[in-house]
């Protein structure tokens, strides 16, 4: 026949099932932060990589930026250029007509004035 258990004993009982709850609790509670600690160096790592991303994107952008400015610049300069030598052109052979042969359609290279 089994001893039936005394207030003392069901009170160690208690306490014992107790102290092994909290252990369990506190078990878990270090596996929860040691885990949330690896998610934030992990969130951290990926911060940084995330912004020398940014950071290589960016410079990579202003390069592009200044070379577009280095071409529109050249552009600007070459219609300039293409400008002015029109115009010499163009006061150089003013009045200057190129006779076109009637026959062929192809200019015989003499000029007249005027």
């Amino acid at each position: 026949m089994a001893k039936t258990s005394t207030g003392s004993e069901r009170f160690r009982i208690q306490i014992e099932e107790q102290a092994r709850a909290i252990a369990a609790t506190q078990e878990r509670n270090s596996q929860l932060s040691q885990q949330a600690n690896e998610l934030q160096d992990q969130l951290q790592a990926e911060h940084a990589i995330t912004q020398e991303r940014i950071n290589l994107e960016r410079a990579e952008r202003e390069q592009l930026e200044e070379r577009l400015k280095e071409e529109c610049a050249e552009r600007e300069r070459l219609l300039q250029e293409e400008q002015t030598s029109r115009l010499e052109f163009e006061k150089k052979h003013d009045g200057k007509v190129c006779r076109i042969e009637p026959t062929d359609g192809n200019p015989t290279g003499a000029y007249e004035d005027g």
